[in-house]
């Protein structure tokens, strides 16, 4: 297994026109708020920063593109799983999705619209992975170490996504397989699958995507299955020239077309605590796999043996007939060990195969990246301060670390509805507390130890009665307790309004001036297009 693969860095995608050649503009040292990642996420800060008047930010983005997820993603078959209205940002949408789920390119293409016409790109700095981050208390600020150099900010904002670093097994003679093995976020495109024996590493919604799209292509697909998921039927459609015409016409029809589909989004994530929508939608999962996969034996192999909804269950059409084919294999029991060219499952059977693709998720919370780069003023990470139990006052803030925001942060997404909804209301608390700071003379805002460990208490005890943690799986929603510290535990609709303008007394606030003492520069608002 070579280490190109698994960097990084994505390998080049020709079919995708634009890597490169976005400009990385001046690098300023200082800048009254810094935003980690050029993601949907950190756009969005962009957005809401520009909104209320504040120009004096920089995007550091460790790539050559924006985009995030939708930038490093592009294995076969990579699309939303989130019907393509919701998934966009509320501020400036996208009337231009060619079906209720958009391909994955479709996306990418409406991040860059976005960043250019917002006047978002110039605030890029590509290049600039943020290797570490602290606190300096003397100068009241952040230090942040780039290759581009050092830079400072007043403010620092995390939005390096929830899905930015690919988790890679740990598994006995993985590293000394002969053959190319990557991760599905860092897709080789060089490697050519057709006609080869792939092994497809994981089932969860990156491979319902990719499999069907290996499947027609390979001589043989061994998927290898730790647990499998609740896959539901997808309701595809394509969405039509006139269609998209009259929402591009019509904000008002943009709208109720959002608040339809946010609507019954939220009622399928009322299966946090519905038991009776859990038993409805079980037998809606089991009547589409029955449909699906004749084969008794298999059909019990690919049944879930835990709660709907205490994993995000899956939208597919494809999926299940594509493990129902003649040259698909199904090894439980997940990855084992690899032997030579040999796969080995933990269900005891074995392939040899000349491939293998990781479909084996992300780095969550205290294990991500970012938590070992952002230190306190004494030097310790944040991934110190949590061990393995993520947490934050709404998900946003830390005590220690101060003018610190996390975006997404620990019980602040959505495993239901779009994680977009969660970005801007979070994107809108920051800017409006980057404001208050401007008019109040803040220098700096720390939240208080007990506001935060009364919070946690909260979520605790909501997760405590949801079936993400009682639904009897494990999941990359828990710590090693089995606690649930990535989802947010009741509607968005309260987290929207919990954060709707940011309060001060949760904060401690020193009033002086800024970092490095710079004085406040007077903000300036803006208006944008509704549309990108």
């Amino acid at each position: 297994m070579t280490s190109e693969a698994l960097s990084i860095r994505r390998p080049d995608d020709p079919s995708r026109p634009g890597t490169g050649e976005l400009p990385t503009g001046p690098s300023p040292r200082h800048s009254r708020v810094a935003v980690v990642g050029s993601g949907f996420t950190g756009l969005a800060v962009g957005l809401a920063l520009l909104r209320r008047g504040v120009h004096d930010f920089v995007l550091l983005e460790r790539a050559d593109d924006v985009g995030g997820v939708w930038r490093d993603n592009t294995y076969p078959g990579v699309g939303v799983d989130t019907p393509s209205p919701l998934y966009q940002l509320r501020a400036m949408t996208n009337p231009d999705w060619s079906a209720f789920y958009a391909p994955g390119h479709e996306v990418q293409d409406y991040a860059r619209r976005l960043a250019r016409s917002t006047g978002l790109l110039s605030h890029v700095r590509f290049g600039a992975d943020v290797l570490s981050a602290r606190w300096d208390d003397g100068e009241t600020c952040w230090r942040i170490d780039t290759p581009l150099g050092e830079f400072t900010a007043d403010v620092l904002v995390s939005a390096a996504g929830l899905v930015a670093d690919p988790k890679l097994p740990d598994v006995p003679g993985l590293a000394e397989f002969d053959g190319p093995v990557f991760h599905s976020a860092r897709w080789d495109h060089a490697t050519e699958l057709a006609g080869k024996r792939v092994a497809v590493v994981g089932t969860g919604a990156t491979a319902v995507q990719l499999v069907p799209e290996l499947q027609p292509v390979v001589s043989e697909l061994h998927v290898l299955q730790r647990t499998p998921a609740w896959i539901m039927p997808k309701p595809e459609r394509p969405v039509g020239e006139r269609t998209r015409r009259a929402i591009a016409a019509s904000p008002t029809l943009s709208k109720v077309q959002f608040d339809l589909i946010y609507a019954g989004a939220e009622v399928l994530a009322a299966t946090r605590r519905s038991k009776w929508l859990r038993d409805t939608l079980t037998k809606v999962g089991r009547r589409h796999l029955a449909a699906q996969v004749p084969d008794p034996e298999l059909r019990e192999r690919l049944t879930p043996g835990f709660d709907y909804a205490c994993k995000r269950p899956l939208v597919s059409n494809t999926y299940l007939p594509a493990m129902n084919a003649p040259n698909s294999m199904l090894h439980t029991g997940g990855l084992a060990r690899v032997a030579g060219n040999t796969v080995v499952s933990g269900d005891g059977t074995s392939a040899e195969v000349d491939a293998i693709v990781l479909t084996t998720g992300f780095e969550v919370g205290a294990t991500a990246p970012i938590a070992h780069r952002i230190h306190d003023a004494r030097g310790r990470s944040l991934h110190d301060h949590w061990g393995a139990y993520p947490r934050a006052y709404l998900g946003m803030n830390y005590p220690g670390f101060p003018n610190l925001f996390l975006m997404q942060g620990p019980n602040a997404t959505s495993g239901a509805s779009s994680t977009l909804l969660f970005s801007e209301t979070q994107a809108r608390y920051v800017a409006d507390a980057v404001c208050r700071m401007a008019d109040e003379g803040i220098s700096a805002l720390d939240v208080r130890p007990e506001i935060e460990a009364r919070w946690t208490e909260r979520i605790r005890r909501r997760s405590s009665r949801t079936v993400y943690e009682t639904g009897g799986c494990s999941s990359y929603y828990q710590n090693d307790e089995g606690f649930n510290v990535v989802m947010w535990p009741a509607n968005t609709l309260e987290y929207q309004l919990r954060t709707r303008r940011f309060r001060l007394a949760p904060f401690r606030a020193v009033r002086g001036r800024t970092g490095a003492g710079r004085p406040l520069e007077p903000l300036r608002p803006v208006r944008l297009a509704a549309t990108a």
